[in-house]
């Protein structure tokens, strides 16, 4: 047999837990089918709890033994999981930027994550609060790097497998931190820090329950839609210019929601409910618009942001 079981993590005989990872992301494929089936049925802030507690996990059991940070095709052959996700979860078309679509979800890359856990780990160690199997590991200042600020110890690395494993890649990346991140007191202060500089703030959908008019408002908010400009865009077969039907207009956001002559009376009703809560919105430019109607906003409660 090449490989075993221990601890919930595949060993192979290469340690280079293909085997582990395939595992892995079967599991985590069939609960997004899963989620595709509950996206009519559950509200968006429900299946990203589902992927966050039930899925999410998988992936990160073990991940700071098995990550790869070097190694671009390993991160993304992960990566593309979450990303199907994102896209079970917000209706998305496939081929949405990841960063849009993990913003409108607030989520961060996994890779971001398997970085934030393993200087987690390196801070318990640094801090002595990691058994000593670990702390003892961490070599002493006979072989350092010399900077401006501080001497580093490092590792002597004969090979790029050593070079980018745990304990040489990580505390490369925990002297490069800045020093307000790396002398936090407590673990707490810490990880909030860290998260900070990984985590997007989410795009509230303001508790509404419509799955339909959600995937497309999320559409029209990654600029990919049906529109002929989003579809020209990512060179659909069938669309030949980026203009509407309508006019001579482009058949972008904008138009389709402030300027296009198929839906005036839809921008009527619109209008009616935004001007009911927003007195002075006919006054804004189109860009101000049409983030409003997008987005929302902040300013205003949950109850005046669905009438956009």
């Amino acid at each position: 047999m090449s490989y075993q079981k221990h601890l919930g993590v595949i060993l192979d005989e290469k340690l280079n837990f293909k085997q582990h990872i395939d595992n892995v992301i079967s599991k985590v494929n069939k609960g997004i089918s899963i989620i595709k089936k509950l996206r009519y049925s559950l509200p968006r802030k429900s299946l990203t709890t589902i992927y966050k507690a039930f899925l999410r996990p998988l992936l990160d059991y073990g991940d700071i033994i098995y990550d790869q940070p070097h190694n671009e095709s390993f991160c993304e052959k992960l990566e593309s999981v979450q990303y199907r996700a994102a896209i079970a979860i917000t209706g998305a078309i496939q081929g949405t930027s990841c960063d849009k679509i993990y913003k409108e979800l607030g989520l961060e890359p996994l890779k971001a994550r398997r970085w934030y856990k393993r200087l987690c780990c390196m801070f318990k160690i640094m801090h002595n609060e990691a058994p000593n199997y670990l702390i003892n590991i961490i070599p002493k200042c006979n072989n350092t790097i010399i900077t401006r600020t501080s001497h580093i110890p490092t590792f002597h690395c004969r090979t790029d497998c050593f070079k980018y494993s745990f304990f040489p890649s990580t505390l490369r990346d925990w002297f490069v931190l800045d020093d307000s991140i790396r002398n936090s007191e407590f673990i707490s202060a810490f990880k909030n820090k860290l998260i900070s500089l990984i985590r997007p703030c989410q795009n509230s959908v303001f508790n509404i329950f419509d799955p339909i008019g959600l995937k497309f408002l999320t559409r029209l908010r990654l600029g990919f839609s049906h529109l002929n400009e989003h579809r020209f865009r990512h060179n659909f077969e069938n669309c030949l210019n980026p203009l509407c039907s309508c006019s001579l207009e482009t058949e972008n956001t904008t138009h389709y929601l402030l300027h296009c002559h198929h839906f005036s009376q839809h921008r009527l009703n619109l209008m009616s409910s935004v001007n009911s809560v927003y007195e002075n919105f006919e006054s804004l430019l189109d860009k101000d618009k049409e983030a409003i109607l997008l987005y929302g906003d902040s300013r205003l409660d949950d109850n005046k942001n669905k009438s956009f």
